[in-house]
């Protein structure tokens, strides 16, 4: 202000201005503008004004910042990831949208990121991924609870490849042959898988291993206390976690139920996944080429059959009452047929396997020569 002040008070008249601005350093522009000012403005002349750019050229629209947040807001409200790339892919299509690292200095400024150095990315390594779709299905189950503090569990189970979220069951109790179960609808619907990977719960190591084993599927599992092998369920496990915290808390299993099918609805058609490029698993998996069982072709399809033994018999669909003996009256049964193939499990065990006769509605034990034929 020392300089401004001289400037405003000195006597042109007795003062060679180009002189004195030699001997200060400043233009004669610079002298005249501040009297000039000063004329106009008096003492606020004397301040130096900000050089900051009244319009910076790529300065973020206000209200573009405000949707972004309101985005933020809105995706960590529904329980869904809240990151810059995912804001980024729901306001894909608004103009002038910025980066994503400029999405995330906007929430930084905003105070709804803290940047935390510890939590960046470090080298992967070598990545493990299965180079078809239903070559690995990965499962395990997770604890949960109902709304009166009811212990439940859940079976998830993911496609190694597509990253499909096969299937999303809650159960009263993960027992071999309820994971049976479960993996047998999914196959229904999408087919057999090449082999499961599972840890070492002896649900999975004993029961469901042995089951599967007849239908063609190889069953692996991981290293004790190395639940990493088992990655990819075990991160689907704490995403789909995040979802149910902030839906209303269900109050049976068919609510959990109805909730698990939804997310499954979203994580496989809506939304997109980093590990994929952005796609959406679904997508990717109708895309990949597929596996399945050595011992049978692709695309078989699979039909599940559900029902209780009644006089030794189990009815199978509307065409067949497969024989298995007095023994097992008054149990629940499950049948998986592939093509003529049938299965027949009880409490995961396999009872009996067969060759369906398609002149024969009720299929014996054991062959009885000299009955006459029975046709449907």
């Amino acid at each position: 202000m020392g300089l401004r002040r001289l400037i405003v008070e000195v006597d042109t008249s007795t003062v060679n201005v180009t002189e004195f601005c030699r001997v200060h350093g400043l233009s004669t522009w610079s002298f005249w503008n501040v009297r000039r000012r000063y004329a106009v403005e008096g003492e606020a002349a004397l301040l130096a004004k900000s050089r900051a750019p009244h319009r910076i050229a790529n300065k973020t629209d206000p209200a573009i910042e405000d949707l972004i947040v309101a985005m933020r807001k809105e995706l960590v409200d529904a329980g869904l990831d809240a990151g810059p790339a995912s804001i980024g892919f729901h306001l894909r299509h608004l103009p002038g949208l910025p980066s994503e690292a400029t999405i995330w200095r906007i929430l930084r400024l905003r105070g709804f990121i803290a940047a935390n150095p510890s939590k960046a990315p470090k080298s992967k390594g070598r990545r493990f991924v299965a180079a078809r779709a239903n070559e690995c299905w990965q499962l395990d189950d997770t604890n949960w609870e109902l709304a009166n503090g009811t212990p439940v569990k859940i079976l998830d189970i993911i496609d190694d490849h597509s990253r499909v979220a096969v299937a999303s069951t809650a159960l009263a109790s993960c027992t071999g042959a309820a994971a049976l179960g479960v993996l047998s609808d999914a196959a229904a619907i999408l087919g057999w898988p090449e082999r499961i990977l599972s840890d070492n719960a002896k649900a999975f190591r004993d029961v469901l291993a042995n089951a599967v084993a007849p239908l063609g599927v190889a069953a692996r599992h991981t290293r004790p206390y190395h639940p990493q092998t088992n990655g990819k369920v075990e991160r689907f496990h704490q995403t789909l976690k995040k979802w149910l915290r902030q839906q209303p808390q269900a109050e049976t299993l068919e609510d959990l139920q109805h909730q698990l099918d939804c997310f499954r609805g979203i994580y496989n058609h809506h939304r997109p996944h980093r590990s994929l490029d952005r796609q959406f698993p679904a997508t990717v998996w109708e895309q990949a080429p597929k596996s399945g069982p050595a011992d049978r072709p692709l695309g078989s399809p699979t039909s599940v059959y559900r029902g209780t033994v009644i006089n030794g018999r189990l009815t199978v669909g509307h065409s067949y009452q497969v024989s298995l003996g007095a023994a097992h009256n008054n149990q629940p049964a499950l049948a998986v047929v592939t093509g003529t193939a049938c299965h027949v499990f009880i409490d995961g065990r396999l009872i009996r396997h067969l060759a369906l006769d398609p002149t024969r509605r009720v299929q014996p034990i054991h062959p009885r020569p000299g009955r006459p034929t029975r046709l449907p």
